[in-house]
């Protein structure tokens, strides 16, 4: 069980952020990834996005421009 609670959310972030780095075709498919990637990190704990080292606040910022987000963070 301990297996799945940590794989699950580094998943769904994977997830996200690979939808996001992938060229944007401009249509309805490209949001309802984003959207639901988005769902998904909004349902973790605190515990969970902590794990992951990302807080509440950070999911917007991350799920935007993951990039940008990722240059601001310490090492």
């Amino acid at each position: 069980m301990l297996h799945k609670t940590l794989v699950l959310p580094f998943a769904a972030l994977a997830r996200g952020l690979a939808r996001r780095l992938q060229p944007r075709p401009g249509g309805p498919v490209q949001d309802k990834g984003l959207r639901q990637s988005r769902a998904e990190l909004e349902q973790m704990s605190a515990r969970e996005l902590n794990d992951l080292g990302i807080g509440r606040g950070d999911i917007p910022a991350l799920l935007d421009d993951p990039v940008d987000w990722r240059r601001d963070r310490p090492c």
